[in-house]
């Protein structure tokens, strides 16, 4: 949630330099998620590894074959001593996105609503799920189909069998797609068929989100 804060808020300033503070914090209250008392240490922790993560950019045309490497953010996430501020500043001000995350979000922005989010905020699959099939379904030209060998390479990092997976994976994805209903999403023996389909947020709206 923390990250997709972040992406959220690049996106609608179209800055790399994103303000933290209040700002987030309100943000992840509306999603439902306290920042004080015992929840605390464990937002510390996730914060601490989103600044650590290291991300490979790869592409690949006719000619060559190329990646970079880059963090997600520059310099950190900082906190502020006083978590238990009535102001609410358990960030301090702001955090920089590094170059080569920014310039792939801004050329692959994925919409999401946050109605949706707040109701699957305790499932990271489910909200795994959801953003995929959000940046997926609204761009197909046709019925796609996803075999369960590619659905589990994605999403089966920490199980060791296909049929495990396939059972814990399909239980998330009727949540994921019990808040997005435009989805149209065919559970098959061999994988999942996947069909062209609206956006989770409704076109009208997607200027209001980005201003």
């Amino acid at each position: 949630m923390i990250l997709l804060y972040l992406q959220t808020r690049a996106l609608q300033t179209d800055s790399r330099e994103v303000e933290l503070g209040r700002s987030m914090h309100d943000w992840l209250d509306r999603m439902g998620l306290s920042v004080g008392g015992q929840t605390y240490r464990d937002i510390r922790e996730q914060a601490s590894r989103i600044a650590a993560c290291n991300l490979t950019f790869a592409w690949e045309d006719a000619n060559s074959l190329g990646f970079e490497k880059d963090s997600i953010v520059k310099g950190g996430i900082h906190f502020s001593s006083e978590h238990n501020s009535p102001q609410g500043t358990l960030w301090e001000d702001r955090v920089l996105l590094s170059e080569a995350f920014f310039r792939e979000l801004k050329a692959h922005p994925v919409p999401i609503w946050e109605p949706a989010l707040r109701h699957i905020q305790n499932n990271s699959t489910s909200i795994d799920i959801y953003i995929w099939l959000a940046y997926r379904l609204h761009s197909l030209n046709k019925s796609t189909t996803i075999t369960w060998p590619a659905v589990f390479e994605q999403f089966g990092a920490g199980y060791a069998r296909l049929r495990d997976f396939r059972k814990r994976f399909i239980e998330a994805l009727q949540l994921a797609l019990a808040v997005y209903p435009d989805a149209r999403v065919d559970v098959e023996e061999h994988g999942l068929l996947l069909h062209p389909s609206p956006p989770p947020i409704p076109e009208r709206n997607m200027a209001q989100l980005m201003r």
